[in-house]
């Protein structure tokens, strides 16, 4: 779907700049010259239209050639030689263009002038429209290079990912089982005091490490859904803590269904209890908020403590999260940090309207 998006967005820029550049030639040649009457500026600005389409045309078919033959795609050096054949073949058939159009619209008052004036006049022409096009497959190629740079870019970008979402999932695979072995001590302990309390801690555990499995195989879940992973996860974690993990979660109404990558705030709660609960001997609070600002979906998970100083899976957890987030949410999405009254901030942010970038 992407890769669909991403050609539609470039035959659009293609046909805008074309266009654009072919117009505004146009215009400028009609503009900076004068005519005694309105028929002769009439007659004028048709044949420069003409030529504005023959021109468009040319360098149409022109890109099709470039495109086919991969002579501006080749990683050492270009074939300068055959280039400059095609923008003297391309300048010569616009002159011979100019000169059917003169015929055409002024009665061949072209060839009014001595031979000598015509021949020069004729050279003159065709090193002008050697430049035009030579400048046109220069900004074409350019085009091309700052695409396929973009496109590197985001290739590269995505092997980082990869490569952190293999991180992360090798520590995940640390901590899961140290999780599901307190959360099953818990439960264990449970079941001689409350049997029904019991009952629902064992689906909560299901449904969390259910949504854990699927939630890799979707580049994005909705907003509800990845709540309710959390609110399991730290329902579990508050057998194990009780009255010192205190939860308060407000999500604004009609925010469920706001997509986004998956675990990014399991990531994030995950870093509220190891750094702030754990950490903590009383009471300590962790508060979810979810909600819109300024065409932006803004949820904060935030716990009392202060940020560690050395956390190299904090970091990892934080910059996965904030890579998947530029990489299927757009420049506009990311996460940010900061401690401020004793509480810790993390602080999630993405459009609301966003289309995802899947790998093709």
């Amino acid at each position: 779907m992407a890769v669909a998006s991403t050609r539609g967005e470039s035959a659009r820029d293609y046909w805008f700049c074309q266009l654009a550049g072919w117009g505004a030639l146009t215009g400028f040649s009609i503009i900076s010259s004068s005519f005694g009457s309105w028929h002769a500026a009439l007659q004028f600005a048709l044949a420069k239209l003409f030529l504005m389409a023959t021109g468009l045309g040319l360098s149409h078919l022109w890109r099709a050639r470039l495109r086919r033959q991969g002579w501006l795609e080749r990683p050492r050096g270009f074939p300068y030689a055959r280039l400059a054949a095609g923008v003297l073949l391309l300048a010569l058939a616009q002159t011979a263009c100019l000169v059917w159009t003169d015929q055409l619209f002024r009665g061949g008052a072209l060839f009014d002038d001595e031979p000598a004036m015509l021949a020069f006049n004729i050279g003159l022409l065709v090193f002008i429209w050697a430049v035009v096009f030579a400048v046109w497959t220069l900004c074409y190629a350019m085009a091309l290079a700052r695409r396929r740079a973009g496109r590197f870019e985001l290739e590269k970008l995505r092997l980082e990912v990869s490569v952190k979402d293999a991180e992360l999932r090798a520590l995940q695979a640390q901590v899961n089982p140290h999780f599901f072995f307190n959360s099953l001590n818990s439960i264990r302990a449970l079941t001689y005091e409350d049997a029904d309390a019991a009952a629902r801690a064992i689906g909560q555990l299901a449904g969390m490490m259910r949504y854990s499995l699927q939630a890799g195989q979707a580049p994005l879940v909705a907003l509800g859904d990845e709540l309710a992973a959390v609110r399991a996860y730290l329902d579990m974690e508050k057998l194990r803590f009780d009255e010192r993990l205190q939860l308060d979660i407000d999500v604004a109404p009609g925010l469920g269904a706001v997509r986004l990558p998956p675990m990014v705030l399991q990531t994030l709660a995950e870093n509220a209890v190891r750094h702030g609960v754990e950490r903590s001997s009383g009471p300590c609070r962790i508060a979810i908020r979810a909600r819109r600002l300024d065409g932006m979906l803004e949820v904060a998970v935030a716990n009392e403590g202060r940020i560690a100083a050395h956390s190299d899976s904090t970091r990892l957890g934080l910059a996965n999260a904030r890579d998947r987030l530029l990489l299927q949410c757009g420049a506009q999405a990311g996460i940010s940090l900061r401690e401020a009254g004793g509480w810790v901030h993390a602080l999630v942010r993405l459009p609301l309207e966003h289309h995802p970038l899947e790998t093709p």
